[in-house]
């Protein structure tokens, strides 16, 4: 199963510009970490931990699937660790 599509909430897409975080990173990483997902105990399903091409960590808390489209993930929100 491949991750396609992503939505990204406002909340997300906010703070993923205020922390000066690229899209495709954050999208990579769900994509390359979803093999082995962590379950969030937050809002989201899942969370996945990366860094940055500018070497700093972040998480990403997102839903999969979206509405059960297995090919689509809803990034919920994304900060620096």
């Amino acid at each position: 199963m491949t991750i396609e599509h992503f939505i990204w909430t406002l909340h997300a897409e906010r703070r993923r510009r205020r922390r000066l975080l690229g899209r495709l990173d954050v999208e990579s990483t769900i994509r390359s970490g979803h093999g082995t997902p962590r379950i969030n105990r937050g809002q989201a399903d899942w969370v996945a931990y990366d860094l940055c091409t500018d070497g700093r960590r972040f998480a990403v808390v997102y839903d999969h699937p979206h509405h059960g489209d297995n090919e689509t993930a809803r990034i919920v929100s994304v900060w620096i660790r």
